[in-house]
């Protein structure tokens, strides 16, 4: 976020320095606005000097929308530096609130590359329509900084792209556990479906029983049973338990006649 601020500002300067020299060296000393300091007049000079790039070609008018907008990520980092950090929150109920946080401002984690090449981009355009460049000792200041704030960027990267592989991997794994597509267990036979359970009660019917031994037969968890039964992770264990005493996946199964028209029968019924 301080190289986006860093970035965004010396784009923002590069865009009106560079005009203003280009206006003094055509001997324009009044073309740009006048009258005071302050982000309004700021506003007004940044402005100004995109309408001018774009009057010399030097810039699509999509490309001066594109830069305007990056220049204005500094506005959503200073401004609203609560809204731009709240991803890296460990609090579940703030990141549920996240999607509903009304007029957001998200991080944008495109926006330092995007700067960076907005910056490169301006400078040949400027130079290959014979803009005055003047020089700016401003970077020297900073040098330093950034280049240790690169350096740790770098650092991160490294370490970060393996741990999302992994965690790739891992929602790969998860998500073929969780799956049931090419087993018996879909439709009328789906893990959830009313009639394995009495009522409305957490209590498993025979067909029940026998869809979470056929989970376990299927190398299921128990963590994956009670997700795709919407069982306790508790009574998932106790199941696998039980599964086991029985035999196993050697156990002797019921064939699915036997369990599919089992009555989903009522508290009262029993």
């Amino acid at each position: 976020m301080m190289l986006i601020l860093y970035y965004a500002e010396e784009l923002k300067r590069d865009v009106i320095n560079g005009v203003a020299a280009q206006m003094r060296w055509r001997g324009h000393n009044a073309a740009q606005p006048s009258g005071g300091e302050g982000p309004s007049q700021e506003g007004k000079k940044q402005k100004h000097a995109f309408g001018q790039l774009v009057q010399d070609g030097v810039l699509t008018d999509d490309e001066r929308k594109h830069m305007v907008g990056l220049i204005g990520r500094r506005n959503s980092i200073a401004h609203h530096l609560d809204h731009v950090t709240a991803d890296l929150t460990t609090d579940r109920t703030v990141r549920e609130w996240l999607d509903y946080y009304p007029d957001r401002q998200a991080h944008d984690y495109k926006a330092l590359d995007q700067l960076r090449a907005a910056r490169t981009l301006l400078s040949e355009r400027m130079a290959a329509h014979h803009y005055v460049l003047e020089i700016d000792l401003r970077g020297m200041f900073f040098e330093s900084t950034e280049r240790v704030l690169n350096a740790d960027l770098k650092a991160l990267e490294r370490r970060i792209m393996p741990l999302m592989q992994q965690r790739r991997d891992n929602i790969a794994q998860l998500n073929a556990e969780m799956s049931l597509e090419g087993s018996d267990l879909t439709g009328l036979f789906d893990p959830r479906w009313p009639e394995n359970r009495y009522g409305n009660r957490q209590r498993l019917t025979p067909r029940g029983v026998e869809t979470c031994y056929l989970l376990f037969d299927m190398g299921k968890s128990p963590l994956a049973v009670a997700h795709l039964m919407d069982l306790s992770l508790a009574t998932a264990r106790r199941r696998a338990r039980l599964w086991k005493a029985a035999g196993g996946s050697k156990r002797e199964r019921p064939s699915h006649p036997d369990f599919r028209n089992a009555c989903r029968r009522d508290r009262s019924d029993d």
